[in-house]
């Protein structure tokens, strides 16, 4: 069979089982705040899967498509590549876009297009060899690349967004241990911390932001009333199971939430006040 007939066979399943994947996962963007909604999210995925892909052969065998377990196989490596990439490449033109947000239905469409021409061109018959590893490794590649490009740009978007809060930047050190990562947002960098103390593992948070009008006592809205005081530029506060305790330093407010059985407010309190200054990227 020459390859314009099999491009007719395969390009159109490979689209229908893209969108019937892309149907399928419409409340995939929706956040998963509990392990179980997680799993239950992939369960969902791997339950898609198992029901579009025996289709899709089942349409190809009735086509007369021909090697229909290695145009299955390559649909679904290729298909999961170029998904992917397309969200990354999506992701860099956009670094505010979500993760795991869904792709627009053109572009939907598009990846199930190259999908199958990827697929029938390197099943074969016909083409040479060369040419067929070629197409199989960019097509491999492409989230690689894609990955490397939307990191980057959420990289600078980050420090974008912290040059525009026109704050002084610290990097505490807890306990001997500096932030694992940081996050960042339109009002503050939240930089995250875990380490091992007492041979468990402690978490911890310093939120970075531009002074506050108010006290810090105002800013931390989980404590409220007697449980939160601030005296001159150092607040502390505390409940049950964690404490919290802030500082101002000129243009910049430092607050840091901690396990109070795991660290001594005394002692976060000065890794607040000798953090070191960095610049964004160095934060990043």
């Amino acid at each position: 069979m020459s390859l314009p007939s099999r491009l007719v066979r395969v390009v159109p399943v490979a689209v229908l089982a893209l969108l019937a994947c892309w149907a399928a996962t419409q409340n995939n963007d929706d956040y998963c705040g509990t392990v179980g909604e997680c799993l239950g999210t992939a369960f969902d995925d791997a339950i898609t899967l198992a029901v579009v892909v025996p289709l899709a052969g089942i349409a190809l065998r009735m086509l007369g498509t021909g090697r229909v377990l290695l145009h299955l196989c390559a649909l679904v490596v290729a298909g999961g590549s170029l998904w992917y990439g397309a969200g990354e490449l999506l992701r860099a033109l956009d670094p505010a876009r979500s993760y795991d947000a869904l792709l627009p239905l053109p572009v939907a469409h598009a990846v199930g297009v190259v999908t199958g021409a990827v697929a029938t061109y390197v099943v074969g018959p016909g083409g040479g060899r060369t040419a067929k590893v070629v197409v199989a490794v960019v097509a491999l590649a492409l989230p690689v690349g894609a990955q490397l490009a939307s990191d980057s740009a959420q990289r600078q978007a980050d420090i974008d967004q912290i040059t525009a809060m026109d704050i002084t930047v610290y990097a505490p050190v807890l306990d001997g241990h500096p932030h694992e990562y940081a996050s960042v947002s339109e009002e503050a960098v939240r930089l995250s911390y875990s380490f091992k103390v007492d041979g468990g593992t402690t978490f911890a948070g310093v939120t970075l932001l531009p002074t506050p009008a108010g006290s810090l006592c105002e800013v931390e809205r989980n404590f409220a009333g007697p449980e939160c005081t601030q005296v001159g530029h150092t607040m502390r506060a505390s409940s049950p199971g964690f404490s919290s305790v802030g500082l101002v330093r000129g243009d910049s407010a430092l607050i840091a939430k901690f396990d109070a059985a795991d660290l001594e407010a005394e002692a976060v309190l000065t890794a607040l006040r000798e953090a070191p200054v960095v610049d964004a990227e160095d934060l990043l």
